[in-house]
């Protein structure tokens, strides 16, 4: 279960007062700053969406809804309870089956990526098809062209914190094969024999997609 945190506003006549409460990581002012009540102003529907928004956009947050309720101290006046739940940090990653490559190549990996996946950032579970994308790669270029990576996660809702752990199974190692050159003229008898890496260019890409080699 999220971090709950409530923002109370009064639109009413003559008034606004505004509180943040039950927030653990993201600081209350800067939130305070986003939703905009107006000293005077009379309680407004597009008002409290836009608060709504404004926090959304944030991304600090799983969910952001508002209730909205009559003021018992001022007639006509509205309270608007903002409940929102905050997204919880990454406290541990774990990579379990890697042989070829270290957790160091895969933090490398991922930071040139830019995927923001590391301990201590938020989570966002947007983010690990984009992880489970550059580990594969980073394996394929290792040789292990049909590894296998399977995301999971833990939340302690204590904390607010998620263990991420990459279940990885690399698969064996692709070998490089002999292909056998004919002469283009005539195609009479076969030409050297070596192996498929030392083709120039793309080549060996070209060949294996087409099932080849």
């Amino acid at each position: 279960m999220s971090s709950t945190a409530s923002t109370l506003a009064d639109y009413g006549i003559d008034r606004v007062k505004s509180r943040l409460v039950g927030n653990r990581r993201v600081r209350s002012n800067p939130l305070l700053a986003l939703i905009s009540p107006h000293l005077g102003a009379p309680y407004s529907v597009n008002a409290v969406r836009r608060d709504v928004r404004a926090l959304w956009n944030t991304g600090f947050f799983d969910d952001v809804r508002s209730e909205v309720e009559d003021s018992p101290s001022m007639p006509n006046g509205k309270i608007v309870i903002f409940i929102v739940s905050e997204k919880p940090t990454i406290g541990r990653i774990e990579y379990k089956g890697i042989k070829s490559i270290t957790e160091v190549d895969i933090r490398n990996a991922l930071k040139d990526g830019r995927v923001g996946l590391s301990v201590g950032n938020r989570f966002d579970r947007a983010k690990l098809k984009y992880a489970v994308v550059v580990i594969s790669e980073l394996l394929a270029a290792r040789g292990h062209q049909f590894a296998t990576v399977k995301p999971s996660y833990e939340t302690n809702p204590s904390s607010n914190t998620v263990t991420l752990v990459f279940n990885i199974d690399e698969g064996p190692k692709a070998k490089s094969r002999e292909i056998v050159l004919k002469t283009r003229i005539g195609d009479v008898g076969p030409g050297p024999k070596f192996p498929i890496s030392r083709l120039p260019g793309t080549l060996p890409q070209t060949l294996r997609s087409a099932n080849l080699v």
